[in-house]
């Protein structure tokens, strides 16, 4: 397979592939404040998730942004409260963050609550709510699209899924497979690793980095900022399947050369048009073009498991995202990342369980020829997939 086949296959990918779902998690962050009046009870609201996030699921699911209040109107609602103040959208344009408040007045000193917000834009979408009564601090609990009827005022219980050990357990586990992103890159793993051995030594130092930068980012050891590191997973992704495919069309020297050139452009596209920090490009530039210079040359297994523990440490740091804001109380933190943990590596078993089982399949039936032919277009469709998670999380950040 020539070089300008292989681009020719990559930008006709690109573009079918533009408008796919490249961030498929999603998750809000509740606080409900209780207090006592003299008949029933004040409720306070206030939810916040991800800007990108829920812009990117509502222009997916046809909504109109400039009637944003509109999609939040009702979908917090109580049978035995009424609203106070119609909802409120915290500063739009500016944060990180879409905070939306509202407040209600209760007649019943135990109202249930409905939560309906976000789970019509993704199914498998969770809010993980904290409660304050009356300036004390009762029992977190998390909301699914199954397990939305909230009782506020039970001190012991708020609702029928509470952080417990296993939840967390499922949360991991349902992290790592709704997260097109690391399914990519896991499935790169197996197509470079060559022979059983190689590919547990991948998996070991996978495990190994994602673990540790996991649990150093919950504990504040390392502070991040998100954007850059779905920059540096989006790299991930797309430097693998570069590699896989310059191995197999014996090209991987001029793919390094041809990849530098391409990101310095990159770098100084970034310089001119976004405010992120150009060093941060040239920084990966340089890594690129190393890394496939010495994956070119080294055969060594202690590279293998080097270069995996470094984009493990690249993916727990996002794995660190998605429990890093929920307000739980520090005796339970390490349970919690253990539980987080083990859930990822569940579901990291099965992914490649799933796809192992699959190749030995079509080596049943088709000619291992054919099956390489297969690994190569597999490929090609994540470097696309790659390559527009870098454009859309470098330059279409809203």
């Amino acid at each position: 397979m020539k070089l300008r086949n292989s681009l020719f296959s990559v930008l006709l990918l690109i573009l079918f592939s533009l408008n796919g779902h490249t961030h498929q998690k999603s998750q809000s962050y509740t606080l409900w404040t209780i207090a006592n009046l003299d008949e029933g009870l004040e409720v306070s609201v206030s939810t916040k998730i991800n800007k990108s996030i829920l812009v990117n699921q509502l222009v997916n699911s046809g909504y109109r942004l400039d009637g944003l209040k509109g999609y939040f109107f009702n979908k917090i609602y109580s049978d035995d409260c009424e609203s106070n103040n119609d909802g409120f959208i915290k500063d739009f344009n500016t944060e990180s963050y879409i905070i939306f408040s509202e407040s209600f007045v209760c007649s019943s000193r135990e109202p249930y609550f409905s939560f309906d917000l976000f789970f019509d834009l993704n199914i498998s979408h969770i809010d993980f709510s904290s409660r304050i009564l009356s300036d004390k601090k009762l029992s977190d609990f998390i909301i699914t699209r199954d397990l939305n009827k909230i009782k506020l005022s039970h001190e012991e219980l708020a609702s029928d899924s509470p952080l417990s050990f296993i939840s967390f357990i499922k949360f991991g586990f349902e992290h790592i497979l709704s997260g097109i992103d690391h399914i990519a890159f896991l499935i790169m793993i197996i197509f470079l690793s060559s022979g059983l051995r190689n590919l547990l030594i991948a998996i070991s130092g996978f495990t190994i980095g994602h673990s540790i930068s996991l649990f150093a980012s919950v504990q504040n050891f390392i502070v991040t900022s998100g954007v850059l590191v779905e920059i540096m997973i989006g790299f991930s992704i797309f430097i693998c399947a570069l590699e896989y495919i310059g191995r197999q069309t014996n090209q991987l020297q001029r793919y390094a050369y041809f990849g530098l050139i391409i990101w310095s452009i990159f770098s100084l596209f970034s310089y001119l048009q976004s405010d992120l920090p150009v060093l941060f490009f040239i920084g990966l530039g340089l890594m690129l073009f190393s890394y496939l210079r010495l994956s070119e040359t080294s055969k060594n297994l202690r590279f293998l498991i080097f270069i995996t523990i470094i984009f493990g440490f690249i993916h727990g740091l996002g794995f660190a995202g998605a429990i890093s804001e929920i307000n739980l109380p520090g005796n339970r933190l390490l349970g919690v990342v253990l539980a987080f943990n083990l859930g990822i590596e569940l579901g990291q078993i099965l992914i490649f369980f799933i796809c192992l089982l699959s190749i030995f399949i079509l080596s049943k039936i088709l000619k291992p020829q054919n099956i390489e032919h297969a690994k190569v277009l597999v490929s090609l469709a994540v470097f696309g997939y790659g390559l527009n998670l870098l454009i859309e999380r470098s330059f279409l950040q809203i």
